[in-house]
């Protein structure tokens, strides 16, 4: 007889291929069950949303790579995030479809609690209406080995585009500051500069615009021209300046003649200084090369020339040069402080930026692996192994159980809950020889037979809950087992929907407790020293 596999999609890839890959279950048809309100359906998962969106597309697009050849493979819809009553309809016609032509696996591993529990509902539903014999329709799951916290690694994946972004807002203002801003804090020194080479010209009799090694035109904003072009005046000027430059080579050479370095022509100094501010003009890098010996000669050979007068051209040549080494002093301690603070900045960022790559590639293997992976599959004849987790399972059994409760009572409820479990314990253990109690048993023991120590560690429970609650909560609503009931007054109470109560009615709570209530004392005690020292 033909069997229909049907494999609902969440965010597992494992769990969903497990059975058929270890021939666990021999299918004719693979069905891949998805919501029909997936916007990521069809798309490739590198062109979705970070986050549950392209897991979900990458599982889907993974699970269909690894069973295509495995018979028929096809695809069918239901309305995960619709009412209950839309979901358990369409659930319903579903395996009614698929049980029209054999047998129906279906494998719940990933899927979310209130599709599973329609499945389930729809099972039951069919098989005591008589429409459909118990063993046609088998209802089976792959318990968790390894499951990631997932809301580490979605607060993992916010990380890395955080990261992200503070890289590329970084490398933005690298690119500002090492060009435009650059540009700008240069510009002052550029025309100090400028003014300076004016300044010369004028004490040397020379005319700028005669000069064909002169460097690039003045700035605007800088000192007026001070060639004379070719007026009389300026042809005076010109012979006046190169007498006095024969002057001074004249009283040089009554004296110790100095190194050739200090008697370098100015002109070069200030070309080499040009050419310095070209290759020096980034504000986040350090200073390679010093230019305070290049402005230390200039004065020297400046002073060997013109040192000997006092007209105003000599006066303006030296006080440009002051001008130009307090810009220049600026501009290099603007320099210093800049590269000293943004150096430890930007080898940080470099090493987050790697680390947030290889966090990138590994939240990428994943989303492609799946968050959850399984060794053999297990049919299930209740519905007491839905995929709750413990809390979760705690909350929606007390209020399935009982009135709406607020948020702050459902806390002290659960914490009522596990610590008659604990008492519990404590009695079974005080009953054995002493010597056989582990440390968990001790505190159930403490517990047990002093109430003060039972009252303090209820408290001190409820309190530690309080966060935790309030995420299983928000995963119990979001799945629509749990709803928010508005009051006129006081604090808005949660109560079960018909999901939650379905849940409640179809599972062996005193059985479930021995496992989901024992795991969530124990992992309380744990994760709590001071619970633990009540």
């Amino acid at each position: 007889m033909p069997t229909t596999h049907l494999s609902v999609l969440g965010l597992d890839v494992q769990r969903v291929v497990t059975p058929l890959e270890t021939a666990d279950v021999d299918a004719d048809r693979v069905r891949l069950v998805r919501d029909e309100a997936d916007p990521e359906q069809g798309r490739d998962p590198d062109d979705c949303a970070p986050g549950a969106p392209r897991a979900s597309a990458h599982a889907a697009k993974t699970v269909s790579e690894r069973l295509a050849g495995r018979g028929t493979v096809d695809e069918a819809r239901l309305p995960f995030t619709g009412s209950f009553e839309e979901l358990y309809a369409a659930t319903t016609d579903l395996l009614r479809e698929a049980a029209a032509d054999g047998d129906v696996r279906v494998n719940l591993a990933g899927a979310p609690p209130q599709v599973a529990a329609a499945f389930y509902a729809a099972r039951t539903a069919l098989v005591d209406g008589g429409e459909l014999d118990r063993g046609t329709v088998s209802i089976l799951t792959i318990p968790a080995t390894d499951r990631p916290d997932l809301a580490a690694i979605d607060d993992l994946r916010t990380l890395v585009s955080d990261v992200e972004a503070a890289s590329d807002a970084f490398a933005e203002f690298r690119r500002v500051a090492d060009g435009p801003a650059a540009t700008a804090v240069a510009r002052p020194l550029r025309i100090a500069l400028s003014d300076l080479r004016d300044a010369l010209a004028e004490a040397s009799g020379e005319s700028r615009r005669s000069r064909p090694n002169s460097r690039a035109g003045r700035t605007a904003g800088a000192r007026g021209a001070r060639s004379n072009g070719d007026s009389p005046l300026g042809a005076m000027s010109s012979y006046v300046g190169r007498a006095r430059e024969q002057l001074a080579d004249l009283v040089e050479s009554e004296g110790p003649r100095p190194a050739p370095e200090d008697t370098r022509d100015p002109n070069a100094v200030l070309d080499a200084l040009d050419a310095w501010l070209d290759d020096e003009s980034r504000l986040l890098a350090s200073v390679e090369e010093d230019p305070s010996e290049l402005v230390a000669r200039f004065r020297t050979s400046c002073e060997a020339r013109f040192g000997k007068f006092e007209d105003r051209a000599t006066i303006e040549l030296f006080e440009s040069l002051d001008r130009f080494e307090a810009h220049l002093d600026a501009y290099l301690d603007a320099r210093a402080q800049l590269s000293a603070a943004t150096g430890p900045v930007a080898e940080r960022t470099t090493d987050l930026s790697e680390r947030a790559a290889e966090a990138a590639t590994s939240l990428s293997a994943l989303d492609e692996a799946g968050h959850a992976t399984g060794e053999s599959a297990l049919e299930l004849d209740g519905h007491a192994l839905s995929p709750l987790g413990d809390l979760e399972a705690t909350i929606l059994s007390v209020l399935a159980g009982g009135p709406p409760r607020s948020r702050q009572r459902t806390r002290r409820a659960v914490a009522a809950e596990l610590r008659e479990r604990a008492e519990h314990h404590g009695i079974v253990a005080g009953a054995r020889d002493e010597e056989t109690w582990s440390a968990f048993d001790s505190f159930c023991v403490g517990v047990a037979r002093d109430s003060v120590t039972g009252d303090r560690f209820e408290k001190r429970l409820s309190n530690a809950l309080s966060p935790r609650l309030d995420v299983a909560v928000e995963g119990l609503t979001a799945n629509g087992f749990v709803t928010t009931r508005e009051r006129e007054r006081g604090r808005d109470a949660l109560e079960s929907t018909d999901a939650g109560r379905l849940w409640m009615s179809t599972t062996d709570w005193e059985s479930f407790r021995e496992t989901v209530v024992d795991d969530l004392l124990r992992d309380c005690v744990e994760r709590d020293g001071s619970v633990a020292g009540a």
